[in-house]
């Protein structure tokens, strides 16, 4: 082989090479070109044209060409190339296997047993004809583009699957939390106190999530945990959860079994995330052992236990409920703060009050608590108590 034709194979094939990792479509249109105008320029054939077989219609389609009119390529038969050899070039001559004006020579083009499209060129400007050597290195050059263009189809096949797969994901998603949030809405029709409470819980728990720096996958455990904390007030009378009166101890012990009835009912649901039924069992737990199901304390408590805790607290605290008024934001922060260490952790009231202080200042895109507070609330007098209280919580 003379100098100047391995000279053109080594540029080919590290052209050919960047076509083997192209992932998308306007960079594969790109490199494909490329390296067919270096086909070109190194055979001198100033006409020449890479098609691509498209298996599900049975037809060539011109990937990129120079020279013929678009008519006279889509007339090319797939069938009659498949009949010859593989990657074999293929010098046209008389024979009527390819029926367009000016193309003197062709390589079909094959990966394995499929076939991939066709490499065809016109004659040399030269006029001279193609050689031995020049048919040896189209034969190299066919085994590449086959390569690229097969690893090229790869990818946007799995791409559509996986945009289709992505599609589907996000359709199922959104009847997943249309289903949730039906379900919230059964739970809290059951009580007319406490409309939208469990959609509050759910945002304010995310929002602290994310100000922790939790994944956006656990973030979404933490949003479903929120609107089904209160699921097994279902199996809880009208009449009990509406009353206006004081609880007697039997009606206390009632109401404080839809911690455990929210668990059972939730734990025969296979959630994509964990601690979700941990979360909805344990979220009237205190920090000091105080309080219920199972009088857990400290180390037991999880993160996402301690956030929906104090999420649940503050919005029971500023809603209205049968047997009091709601509280004003302020007179909650500083309830909040009362039972820090006994009741709520410190940690979360300090991400919490960041949250809510940044919502207030408009530092964040979409805020997730100041929308469901007071309108009537003085957002600088509780900005000045939030800065009090980070001041504080933040002091070594």
């Amino acid at each position: 082989m003379s100098a100047e034709l391995k000279k053109a194979l080594y540029n080919i094939s590290a052209l050919a090479d960047l076509g083997q990792a192209i992932t998308s479509e306007s960079v594969f249109h790109e490199k494909i070109q490329s390296v067919f105008y270096v086909i070109t320029g190194t055979f001198l054939a100033n006409r020449g044209a890479i098609l691509s077989y498209d298996k599900s219609a049975d037809r060539l389609i011109t990937v990129t060409q120079k020279g013929f009119p678009p008519a006279d390529l889509d007339r090319v038969d797939p069938e009659k190339l498949m009949s010859l050899g593989k990657n074999e070039p293929f010098l046209i001559g008389d024979s009527p296997v390819l029926a367009i004006a000016g193309v003197k020579i062709l390589a079909p083009l094959w990966v394995r047993d499929e076939f991939i499209g066709v490499l065809l060129l016109s004659g040399k400007l030269t006029g001279s004809p193609y050689t031995q050597e020049d048919l040896e290195l189209l034969n190299v050059i066919a085994h590449q583009i086959a390569i690229a263009l097969n690893n090229h189809s790869l990818f946007m096949d799995l791409s559509d699957k996986l945009e289709e797969n992505r599609r589907l994901y996000e359709e199922m998603r959104h009847i997943y939390h249309g289903t949730l949030q039906a379900f919230a809405a059964a739970i809290d029709a059951k009580d007319a106190y406490t409309q939208n409470h469990s959609y509050r819980v759910a945002k304010y728990s995310t929002a602290i999530a994310r100000e922790l720096g939790w994944n956006e996958h656990d973030i979404e455990g933490m949003y479903v945990a929120g609107y089904l904390h209160d699921v097994g007030k279902l199996a809880i009378s009208n009449d009990l959860l509406n009353k206006v009166t004081p609880f007697t101890p039997e009606e206390r012990a009632e109401i404080r079994k839809h911690s455990t009835t929210s668990h059972n009912i939730t734990s025969k649901i296979k959630f994509p995330w964990q601690n979700v039924q941990d979360m909805v069992w344990h979220h009237h737990e205190r920090l000091d052992g105080c309080g219920y199901p199972e009088a857990l304390a400290q180390e037991s408590l999880s993160d996402g236990v301690r956030i929906l805790s104090l999420a649940d607290s503050f919005d029971a605290m500023t809603s209205q409920r049968p047997y009091r008024k709601k509280m004003d934001v302020q007179t909650a922060i500083t309830e909040l703060k009362k039972c820090l260490e006994s009741q709520f952790d410190n940690k979360i009231m300090l991400v919490f009050c960041k949250v809510l202080e940044k919502e207030i200042k408009g530092e964040l895109p979409e805020p997730d608590i100041l929308p469901y507070l007071d309108r009537d609330s003085d957002l600088s007098v509780i900005s000045s108590m939030l800065e009090a209280i980070i001041q504080e919580l933040s002091a070594p």
